[in-house]
């Protein structure tokens, strides 16, 4: 009785673990992306503003080594990839992020793509991810009729290497240059 008793309570631990080390299903793509407000200094801009463009919109924290640089990544990226109809967006939405934004922007993305602020909820939402657990930076590719047609969470194993800085550049340009060459997708209905 004791070895069973034994036995199904280390299999319950076991389970339990692999439920917290395995991420759950993947955020459904290609999805409608829900409207996103993001305060900017004195005003709010809304994600929908932005249709009629594709959107490459970073998730990143004013704090964080890693979003310090892929906003200095996307600076010449916005750059580049502008007269193709695209625009870079950044959203921080860490709890400083109020105090360090203008720095941020500023130092490390030169001030050459809008960056604003949102809430831990509000980014949770529309990257389909549990508040509080997110791994960043993230990023959310979207195209001119506002489809989600990629998203990568900045998971660092190896299955998600997308933020990887040896690739990152490319990894970026070749889900903009996917969305440029086949402008439409179909959504799937519930």
């Amino acid at each position: 009785m004791r070895t069973t008793l034994s036995i199904l309570l280390t299999a319950a631990a076991t389970l339990s673990a692999a439920d917290i080390a395995t991420p759950g299903p993947g955020p459904q793509i290609p999805r409608m992306a829900p409207e996103l407000a993001i305060q900017m200094p004195g005003k709010q801009m809304l994600l929908s503003q932005f249709r009629g463009y594709i959107c490459a919109v970073a998730f990143m924290s004013t704090t964080c080594p890693h979003c310090q640089h892929l906003a200095g990544v996307l600076a010449p990226i916005q750059q580049e990839y502008a007269p193709k109809g695209v625009q870079v967006l950044g959203v921080v939405f860490n709890p400083e992020a109020n105090t360090g934004l203008r720095d941020f922007s500023r130092v490390y993305a030169h001030d050459l793509f809008p960056i604003g602020m949102s809430t831990d909820e509000l980014v949770a939402g529309f990257v389909q991810h549990p508040p509080g657990i997110h791994y960043i930076p993230m990023m959310a590719f979207i195209d001119a009729h506002g489809v989600i047609r990629a998203q990568h969470l900045g998971i660092d194993d190896e299955k998600a290497k997308f933020f990887r800085e040896d690739v990152e550049v490319q990894n970026i340009r070749d889900e903009l240059d996917k969305i440029i060459k086949e402008p439409t997708v179909a959504i799937k209905k519930k």
